[in-house]
């Protein structure tokens, strides 16, 4: 009996355990599906987006050069940021630096060129890479929430790519928006801690310092060269760069 009841016992509890992985292997069925289809769902509206864009841009060039030049640098900021996988997959500076600048030439374009924002560069851009929209999450953060307009205190921007250790370097500085603040989420800063740790493990240094009104970030990365690419070197433009007293830049001191 006891040997009966133990088999029944068994039987009872595998046939159970079988019924839980039918569930939950529809479950994933189900989860892939729905992945599927927002992934098909991505692949038309980018694309879609985009023609509805340059459309627009074709018709509006007769009317306004600067708004349709806007159009343009918006299909420019959609086209690279739908370009780049959800991965961590590694992308040349040179595009992250040209991305920054159609996110600050579109942004000076809603606020009547106003922005008071000083982008600096230092360091040569060539075959260094790094993982993606980190650096533009970091200024898209100050367009949201710092006082860009305030010529005594313009926002700060500094980029140094340094070759002798191998690192990257970014430097921000801003006031922060009086009055009410922005709801927030917090999600773009959450995003790029954990990015960055999973990429990059203990090599890499991020450090915030706030007060009621000064916003400072420090952020040190290391870069990756590729030198299956052969390209000609791109040096910085000279009304590009920056030269600064050291190799690591200090944040802006008002």
């Amino acid at each position: 009996m006891f040997v009966k009841y133990a088999l029944l016992s068994f039987s009872i509890y595998y046939f159970r355990q079988s019924i839980n992985r039918e569930k939950e292997l529809r479950i994933i069925e189900k989860e892939k599906l729905d992945t599927e289809y927002a992934f098909l769902r991505a692949q038309i509206n980018p694309r879609f987006l985009n023609n509805t864009l340059n459309f627009f841009f074709a018709k509006s060039l007769p009317l306004s050069e600067e708004l349709a030049n806007g159009i343009m640098t918006l299909s420019e900021i959609m086209r690279y940021s739908l370009a780049i996988d959800s991965d961590d997959r590694m992308t040349l500076i040179d595009q992250e630096i040209e991305h920054i600048k159609n996110v600050i030439k579109i942004n000076q374009l809603r606020f009547n060129h106003k922005l008071q924002i000083d982008f600096k560069i230092e360091g040569n851009t060539h075959n260094v890479r790094l993982i993606p929209l980190i650096l533009i999450t970091v200024v898209e953060n100050i367009l949201k929430h710092g006082n860009c307009t305030d010529q005594n205190y313009p926002v700060k921007i500094f980029l140094t790519i340094n070759e002798a250790d191998g690192y990257v370097y970014l430097n921000t500085f801003n006031r922060k928006k009086k009055g009410p603040k922005e709801l927030s989420s917090g999600i773009g800063l959450d995003n790029i801690k954990k990015r960055l740790a999973h990429h990059y493990q203990k090599r890499f240094i991020l450090n915030i310092t706030e007060s009621e009104q000064d916003y400072f970030l420090d952020l040190s990365i290391p870069s990756s060269t590729s030198a299956s690419e052969v390209k000609q070197s791109t040096q910085i433009t000279l009304a590009e760069q920056f030269t600064l007293h050291t190799i690591k830049p200090k944040p802006y001191t008002p």
